[in-house]
């Protein structure tokens, strides 16, 4: 039977049972979030936030630099090979020359 009547009271002042509550989850969630604990756990998260930017930044510019080596790398052995081929169509062109000349 006391189950009944409160059942019928929280029905009948449902408006004001939601403000009590409302107002009772604000005054303890501002506790929670003044506790030191949780100030604590937040300073943490933000500085480990904040040490995974720096290494990701610090292995992105160790990216680019290794990218940056192997361009000039690759630019390198380019002009090697390319000299080398003028070495090689050089001599063809002077001995082609040098039997038209003995003839």
């Amino acid at each position: 039977m006391v189950k009944r009547e409160i059942f019928d009271f929280a029905n009948q002042h449902k408006s004001a049972l939601i403000f009590a509550a409302g107002f009772a989850t604000a005054v303890v969630g501002k506790k929670i979030l003044e506790s030191k604990v949780v100030k604590d756990t937040a300073t943490d998260c933000v500085a480990g936030v904040m040490a995974l930017k720096q290494d990701a930044e610090d292995r992105v510019s160790e990216i680019k630099e290794d990218a940056e080596a192997q361009l000039d790398e690759d630019e390198e052995e380019k002009k090697l090979i390319e000299v080398e081929d003028e070495e090689e169509e050089k001599p063809k062109k002077s001995s082609k020359k040098s039997k038209k000349s003995k003839k």
